[in-house]
């Protein structure tokens, strides 16, 4: 049979973001329309296909059994359709169109400049943003980014999402370079207030959950969300904190005015990732996991085992 002509692949993606979005609205704002455009978008593919996609009776608007049917075919037939243009894309020697690409910011400073020296060339205009993992990973589900480099692992039970591990990245103990007293955490705490990291990012929600699975409540005194903060506060003796391998990688000048040591008990680090929606941006989210991959062990983390010998075996 022949395919009504209100159902085409722009018509899908309008209802696809849509669900996603949860709403008209979202969904116009993110395609840059309004609300009546996909509204009557949705109406004229409802027509076309012949039954009701929305609820629309309900607040939030639902989906029907079908408009759900729909929603997971239209998923694959429009990856589909992404894949094809950019294997047509690649044919042709031309560059994918735009993609913005989130970073926490320990990963941006470390990777920015090696992904556009080495990938540069395959994408015709760069975003790229760094910030708070939790905000971009908003950013992601709304579809207002192409990928992540991430540390934070909320994302692993999202459907249509495909995840490339890079690397695991130990946590450590850093105290102020003059720091002659015990390392471990409850100890430290009676000398010097614990610099927090902050709860608004996956790492500080992260070295939160160890510290309540340790059965350390530390006051907060000191909370910060950017890594140099933290660092250097630690650099000037005002506190002490919890940090990873790769943040010290970032700020290297700052290591021979610290103490670092390894987690005495609980040791724990996280997982970093490079994610993207599944089929949409070819072979970039996994030659971009590799390519992030050769420069941590290769070139930041380096530097950082010849001064910290010991943590060799958890940074492999």
């Amino acid at each position: 049979m022949r395919l009504p002509p209100e159902f085409d692949l722009h018509a899908l993606e309008v209802f696809v973001l849509t669900v996603e979005l949860g709403g008209m609205t979202a969904s116009a704002q993110q395609l840059r329309i309004t609300q009546s455009a996909v509204s009557q978008t949705i109406t004229r593919l409802e027509q076309g296909i012949g039954t009701a996609l929305f609820d629309r009776s309900l607040r939030p608007l639902g989906v029907t059994p079908a408009g759900r049917a729909l929603y997971e075919r239209a998923r694959t037939l429009l990856s589909t359709a992404r894949r094809v243009v950019d294997e047509v894309r690649e044919g042709a020697q031309q560059p994918i169109d735009q993609i913005t690409i989130g970073m926490a910011e320990t990963l941006a400073t470390l990777l920015t400049a090696p992904l556009l020296h080495h990938a540069g060339k395959r994408v015709g205009r760069w975003r790229v943003r760094s910030g708070i993992s939790l905000n971009q990973q908003q950013d992601f589900l709304a579809r207002r980014c192409d990928m992540l480099v991430t540390g934070s692992n909320t994302l692993e039970k999202h459907p249509g999402i495909e995840h490339h591990d890079v690397t695991d990245d130990p946590f450590v103990l850093v105290f102020p370079g003059d720091y002659h007293g015990s390392p471990d955490p409850a100890e430290a705490a009676g000398r010097l207030p614990f610099v927090r990291y902050s709860l608004d990012t996956g790492m500080g929600q992260r070295i939160e959950s160890q510290l309540t699975r340790m059965k350390l409540a530390l006051p907060n005194v000191i909370e910060v969300d950017i890594i140099h903060q933290q660092l250097t506060i630690v650099a000037l003796g005002i506190g002490w904190s919890i940090t990873s391998l790769l943040c010290l990688a970032a700020m290297p000048g700052l290591i021979p005015q610290l103490r670092v040591e390894p987690m005495p008990r609980g040791r724990f680090s996280r997982r970093i990732q490079v994610v993207a929606r599944a089929g949409e941006l070819g072979d970039l989210a996994a030659s971009t996991a590799g390519l992030a991959r050769a420069v941590i062990h290769e070139q930041a983390l380096p530097p950082v085992l010849a001064r910290l010998p010991w943590a060799a075996p958890a940074a492999r």
